[in-house]
């Protein structure tokens, strides 16, 4: 009996022990499944130029479980909506996501015009809308992964950034002309500029 005893004490705290491992992972693959993308959003358009331009923004990620989970990657792809073509495609790497934190990762792509004519095209020729769909899969393990789409208007950015620059360059002009030859040739300039913009 005394035999008896002295195994029991080891084998309920083998299974015990067994008994929380279990429930880790099974919490912790659980947790897998409760990530969701709460929001996704452009923050600017840069870099516009006669080889393309680049534009900004992020993914904010949720993790509502009480236990940091990684995911491994993220793909994705930006298609120009009207022709399905796509535009631009890559991966951004993983990383830990903080228990009850809402994880906001950034990233920056780059459009060539040489594969977006039909993009050029539609931005000179229509008033439509200039839709890209940046989409693509946040992979948690190589079997799930939490599909996202996000649809966006780029004539707005474009119409925006090309007045900017051109406002600068009018600027720039002017002030160029105002050093060379003074204020009153400068003033002349800015009003000429004035009918062109």
């Amino acid at each position: 009996m005394p035999n008896k005893k002295r195994w029991l004490a080891p084998v309920i705290i083998l299974a015990l022990v067994l008994a929380a491992v279990l429930g880790y992972v099974g919490y912790y693959f659980y947790a897998f499944t409760q990530l969701q993308i709460t929001d996704i959003g452009v923050t600017k358009l840069t870099d516009l130029s006669l080889r393309g331009f680049s534009f900004s923004g992020y993914l904010d990620i949720s993790n509502p479980n009480f236990i940091s989970v990684s995911m491994k990657r993220i793909e994705y792809g930006v298609v120009f909506e009207p022709t399905s073509q796509l535009l631009s495609s890559g991966i951004l790497e993983g990383r830990k996501l903080a228990p009850k934190q809402v994880t906001r990762i950034p990233f920056h792509e780059n459009i060539s015009w040489a594969p977006a004519l039909s993009l050029i095209i539609q931005l000179v020729t229509s008033k439509e809308p200039l839709n890209i769909i940046f989409s693509g899969n946040v992979y948690v393990t190589e079997k799930i992964k939490i599909p996202f789409v996000y649809k966006m208007d780029v004539r707005g950015y474009l119409v925006q950034y090309v007045e900017s620059q051109k406002q600068e360059t009018v600027e720039k002009a002017v002030q160029t002309v105002e050093e060379k030859y003074g204020q009153i040739a400068g003033a002349i300039a800015e009003r000429i500029a004035g009918y062109f913009t």
